[in-house]
C-alpha cells in the first residue's frame, strides 16, 4: 500500500503549501485513517532534517526504528547528525545508515566513479556507533525503470543484499 498527499492533489505538480500544524495533522491522518491491510513493515519516507514530519512522526506513530539515508556529500553529513541526534534524544532506534547515489560505474570500463567525492560513510558510522547497512550506486537503469513504473524490474546485487539486511534489522525490532 501506498499513500502520499500527492496523489490527493488535483495536479501532481501542485505545490504543497501547508504549514506545521496541517502538515502534522494529514500526517496523523493518512496513519489512523487509511486502511493498512496486513502490515508487517511500514516505511514513511520523510523529508531531510529534523522539522515538522520527522518530531510529528516520532511522537504520533508507534516507531520501532529508524533508517537514515544519506548521500556523500560533506554538508549533508551535518543534516544527518542533526536527525541523529533528533532520534537520540527522542529515543528512536536507529536501524542503520544508507548512503544513496554514493558512486557510479562506468559503462564503459568499469571504474566506480564518485561524482559527489568520496565517501566518508564508514567514518561516520563508526563514530557514530550505528551500522552502515549498505552503498546504492547511482545506476542510470534504475532511474528509467522507475520513471517508466516498472521499479519492480529492477534486478541487481546491491538492491538484493539490502533487502536481506533490511529484513534482518527489521526482524530484530
Amino acid at each position: 500500500s501506498v499513500m502520499s498527499i500527492n496523489l490527493l492533489l488535483k495536479n501532481e505538480t501542485d505545490p504543497v503549501l501547508w504549514k506545521g500544524p496541517i502538515i502534522s495533522q494529514s500526517i496523523k491522518q493518512f496513519w489512523s485513517e487509511a486502511y493498512w491491510e496486513d502490515i508487517d513493515f511500514m516505511f514513511v519516507d520523510m523529508p531531510p532534517g529534523t522539522g515538522d514530519v520527522p518530531l510529528t512522526v516520532f511522537q504520533s506513530l508507534p516507531v520501532d526504528g529508524i533508517i537514515i539515508v544519506t548521500t556523500p556529500q560533506d554538508l549533508v553529513s551535518m543534516i544527518v547528525e542533526k536527525a541523529v541526534r533528533m532520534a537520540d534524544e527522542m529515543k528512536i532506534p536507529i536501524l542503520g545508515v544508507m548512503e544513496n547515489m554514493s558512486y557510479m560505474k562506468c559503462p564503459h570500463c568499469g571504474e566506480l566513479l564518485y561524482p559527489f567525492g568520496q565517501s566518508h560513510i564508514e567514518s561516520y558510522t563508526a563514530k557514530n556507533g550505528v551500522a552502515l547497512l549498505g552503498r546504492l550506486p547511482m545506476n542510470p537503469e534504475w532511474a528509467r525503470c522507475c520513471d517508466e513504473g516498472r521499479i519492480e524490474e529492477i534486478e541487481t546485487g546491491e538492491l538484493e543484499s539490502l533487502m536481506g539486511i533490511l529484513k534482518g534489522q527489521l526482524n530484530e525490532v
